[in-house]
């Protein structure tokens, strides 16, 4: 009894998984069917990355260089990786570790289980860059000198275990900009935030969310302009998205979409880099985090944006 009880068991987990992947198929397919044209954004390719080190997978964070030939990426485990793509005919074909190492905590010693949700990542340039974290909510800044924390204003500690600041950029004038995941369990706090070395920390407000979206990364591209990768989560699979915003003293304005995939189109798409390729195109750089997960996988993913009119 107990094992036709069983066989039972899983004949029908096995048919409401049929029967899911089937319903997420079938939803793809008419997205497909009737959305791809509003897409402005052009797929050039997606390559998948993979290694055998211990500490590879969970990328959450990515820059590349102007030309898009370096980068540097982060772990949610808090690791940082650095090195090269290289492409053949405008198509990512390899990537080439130049090297690797644990995260520091603001006391220069290796950052600990517990306090290592790394997420957001923001170049400053010759060796300066900054660290968001959603576990502790905080920014760290790496300088040659060696690592600081910001001083966080008290509101962080109102954000959500694992759902706050996922999406960190840097502009041409040095100024951060960091976008909550979700809100803060207080109502009045600002979701999107910004810092500068003069003036601290600044609430700038809400986050214009739509459609069950959450911001997951940003970058500020060489137009200027405010680029935040969206994610959302569906029965299955991820959808990714990606709008632009102007950035104003009173919050985002604009919020165009370029791109609105379908499920399961592309894996956990979470780290975001906007740069200009050879002919001049705005490209978009993304990364997912595979969450560690044997069925997810490591994927770099590129398109073509236009430009702002």
């Amino acid at each position: 009894m107990r094992r036709r009880s069983l066989l039972r068991l899983i004949t029908l987990s096995a048919a409401l998984v049929v029967t899911l992947c089937a319903a997420a198929w079938a939803a793809s397919a008419v997205w497909k069917a009737t959305q791809t044209d509003s897409n402005s954004a052009r797929h050039i390719a997606s390559f998948r990355w993979s290694e055998e080190a211990d500490w590879f997978g969970g990328l959450s964070g990515l820059e590349l260089n102007s030309d898009g030939t370096r980068f540097v990426a982060i772990t949610d485990r808090s690791h940082i990786v650095e090195g090269t793509l290289v492409r053949k005919a405008g198509k990512i074909t390899s990537v080439r570790m130049l090297r690797e190492s644990r995260l520091l905590d603001a006391d220069g010693t290796p950052i600990q289980k517990g306090a290592e949700d790394s997420e957001g990542l923001a170049l400053a340039g010759d060796g300066h860059f900054y660290v968001s974290f959603e576990s502790p909510h905080r920014v760290l800044e790496y300088t040659p000198e060696g690592p600081r924390a910001l001083p966080s204003p008290e509101a962080f500690s109102s954000f959500r275990f694992n759902a706050s600041f996922e999406s960190l950029a840097r502009d041409a004038a040095g100024q951060l900009l960091m976008i909550s995941e979700a809100s803060s369990r207080q109502p009045q706090v600002a979701r999107v935030w910004t810092w500068s070395r003069d003036t601290g920390w600044h609430g700038l407000g809400a986050y214009p969310e739509q459609d069950g979206f959450l911001p997951v990364g940003a970058d500020f591209g060489p137009d200027g302009t405010l680029y935040v990768l969206e994610r959302k989560f569906v029965t299955i699979g991820f959808r990714s998205r990606l709008r632009r915003f102007t950035v104003t003293s009173t919050g985002l304005s604009g919020g165009d979409v370029l791109l609105n995939t379908p499920l399961a189109e592309h894996d956990n798409l979470e780290g975001l880099s906007i740069w200009r390729d050879d002919s001049g195109a705005l490209r978009a750089t993304m990364i997912s985090d595979d969450n560690f997960f044997w069925v997810q996988r490591t994927e770099i993913v590129e398109y073509r944006l236009p430009d702002p009119l």
